[in-house]
């Protein structure tokens, strides 16, 4: 696991490189000249940013500038320590990867003041060897992703359905700063407010669901990640604190997860009633390889009908349920654990007997719905009452289909770059705005995918492929799909296909100009 910067007291005799001779790093980091002085063996560099008194004003120069110095020295450290308050527009990614492609070094951010990273449609990326702590981040479009490195920030907003955090790696560290709970508010986003594809730890963090249908964190398949000492409140009909995918498992323990909070709206647990809408649903298990320990946390099952602590979609076998307290709110409307049809009364008596149930439930055990033939659940259809505002400029690709399932569009410029899901934004200029049934999460049965140039693209052989990610059904039938591009000054093409099985569906082709 990487080290961790609140838990770790350097030793640091202060050396600072006055680097500077003036101008060097008076005006953020962005002069000629070469630092002079060569650090100790084995002691850090340190660079200081203050938004008003230098010698660095912007994180993002400051980072240019351990970038330098590590290439130039083999296995050097440098801990940039933010002091002035201050907030700061990212004009690129803010990618801090030391110990990746940076000779051997590490890149250590460490900041206890009110200093906020606004990231517009620009990554944040936490590689190896490297770590971000205390800052605020607002997501208006890019994604954090921790690769590998520890991210651990005092708050995260996500204002807009592209952002969401990543934990990528087996040593990916998501963590509140200085053991304090971090605020991660998932107000506008299509997939897990955080997903883990990794081994990785999440840690102190208070994802706050106020979407609808909304995930608080999302593993996918193939991932064990330790998830402990959490707060999961959700604040919207029909959100899920945490979805384990088919073939995910790890820990999690010692969390809390508030189904329906004193904060949350007054009269959402009325409205619900009226509506007779499904209320919240604490951990999803989505198939019979879904299989966390999940151990010693505290759940609040809600006052919304409909609200489940814990629901297993498929297998019947025991899984680790064991220690945790479920509470029953108001006058208990929810299920404490729901298991899959078919689970053998000695599973059904484990969980009773390795569980303390408070409240008044409606069931403390109750029976699931019939089980589905595929690895993810079956959401409830939910047409956009507004079609999407698509990109347009000189190249517009826009993917089109009528099922809930989750397609993907990929746009490959003629200098390699490919614009898809994950890489929402390349050096060329080609955007991805719409990303439809993503993680089948907040699905529509009139998805759209969109990618496009604002400005001008590069002359050359484009390539499209649309990819089938997953079914969202039980439905097993083809999946039709149609591509329209359209040039400026051209008359529009399409290109059509069907998707049957995950992976690639087709591949198309265009010149430009």
């Amino acid at each position: 696991m990487a080290d961790q910067v609140s838990k770790s007291a350097w030793r640091i005799r202060s050396l600072l490189l006055p680097l500077l001779a003036g101008a060097a790093l008076g005006c953020g980091g962005n002069g000629s000249s070469s630092p002079s002085l060569s650090p100790p063996a084995g002691e850090p560099v340190i660079l200081r940013v203050d938004p008003v008194r230098g010698p660095f004003t912007k994180l993002a120069d400051a980072v240019a500038e351990a970038q330098r110095l590590q290439s130039a020295t083999a296995g050097l450290e440098v801990l940039i320590q933010i002091l002035g308050t201050g907030r700061e527009t990212l004009q690129s990614n803010l990618a801090l990867d030391g110990g990746d492609g940076t000779n051997g070094g590490r890149i250590r951010v460490t900041n206890s003041t009110a200093y906020e990273i606004l990231t517009g449609l620009f990554d944040v990326i936490v590689a190896s060897q490297t770590s971000l702590q205390g800052v605020d981040v607002v997501l208006g479009g890019g994604r954090v992703q921790v690769n590998d490195g520890t991210f651990q920030p005092r708050k995260v907003t996500l204002n807009d359905p592209r952002s969401n955090i990543l934990v990528n790696g087996n040593a990916a560290v998501l963590e509140g700063a200085l053991g304090q709970l971090a605020q991660i508010l998932c107000q506008q986003f299509l997939d897990p407010c955080v997903q883990i594809s990794g081994n990785g730890r999440v840690a102190s963090v208070s994802p706050i669901v106020s979407k609808a249908g909304g995930v608080g964190i999302g593993t996918v398949p193939g991932s064990n990640p330790t998830l402990e000492n959490n707060a999961i409140l959700l604040q919207a009909l029909g959100a899920l604190a945490v979805r384990y995918s088919n073939n995910s498992g790890g820990v999690f323990r010692n969390n809390q997860i508030e189904g329906d909070p004193p904060t949350a709206a007054a009269g959402l647990a009325l409205q619900a009633r009226q509506r007779d809408t499904g209320g919240t649903t604490g951990i999803q298990l989505d198939g019979a390889g879904s299989v966390p320990a999940i151990q010693s946390n505290q759940i609040g099952v809600g006052r919304i009908a409909g609200s489940v602590g814990i629901r297993i979609l498929q297998g019947t076998q025991a899984r680790t349920i064991t220690g945790n307290t479920f509470l029953a709110r108001g006058e208990g409307a929810g299920v404490a654990i729901q298991v899959a049809p078919g689970t053998p009364a000695a599973v059904v008596a484990a969980y009773l007997a390795g569980n303390s149930f408070q409240g008044n439930f409606a069931e403390r055990i109750g029976g699931g719905s019939a089980p589905t033939p595929t690895a993810t659940p079956v959401p409830t259809p939910r047409p956009s009452p507004t079609p999407p505002v698509l990109g347009t400029g000189p190249i517009q690709i826009t993917l089109t289909w009528s099922t809930i399932d989750d397609l993907d569009l990929y746009v490959t410029d003629p200098r390699q770059q490919t614009v898809f899901f994950d890489n929402r934004v390349i050096p060329s200029g080609g955007q991805l705005d719409v990303d439809a049934n993503a993680d089948c999460v907040a699905v529509t049965e009139n998805p759209v995918e969109n990618v496009f140039w604002a400005s001008t693209p590069p002359s050359g052989l484009y390539l499209i492929e649309v990819r089938l990610f997953r079914r969202c059904s039980q439905v097993t039938a083809p999946i039709p799909f149609t591509v329209t591009v359209r040039k400026s000054g051209s008359a529009a093409q399409t290109f059509s296909g069907s998707a049957t099985s995950p992976g690639s569906a087709g591949r198309f082709t265009f010149s430009f100009p």
